[in-house]
């Protein structure tokens, strides 16, 4: 018999509902980036993708590691861990350690032409 509330599926609907808001989010601000936008902006823009694509790869390879395996984890980290890979994504994405932000930024403003 299962409960009223589902804490499983009610935390993998929040998760889904938070990826697909911040992938939007992420598409809609590329979008916006044109030749009117400053350096600051362009530079923002990569380096919310580049923790956003290293906020995946953390995901992928917690997946991959044994007895990490969602059953196995409390609840608190359920519910907290995508904020905890999140924040971990946007400290390594502000240090500029992986550089995938630099060579997008790069690319861009020869893309858009910009000075």
């Amino acid at each position: 018999m299962s409960s009223i509330l589902d804490t499983s599926s009610l935390y993998s609907t929040y998760g889904q509902t938070v990826t697909n808001a911040a992938s939007s989010s992420l598409q809609s601000t590329l979008g916006n980036v044109n030749e009117d936008s400053s350096d600051e902006e362009l530079m923002n823009v990569c380096k919310n993708f580049e923790a956003y694509f290293v906020q995946k790869i953390i995901e992928q390879a917690k997946k991959s590691i044994a007895g990490e395996d969602e059953e196995e984890q409390g609840e608190y980290m359920k519910y907290f861990g995508d904020m905890r890979n999140e924040q971990y994504a946007n400290i390594i994405a502000e240090s500029g350690s992986v550089g995938l932000a630099q060579q997008l930024y790069d690319s861009m403003k020869t893309q858009y032409n910009l000075q």
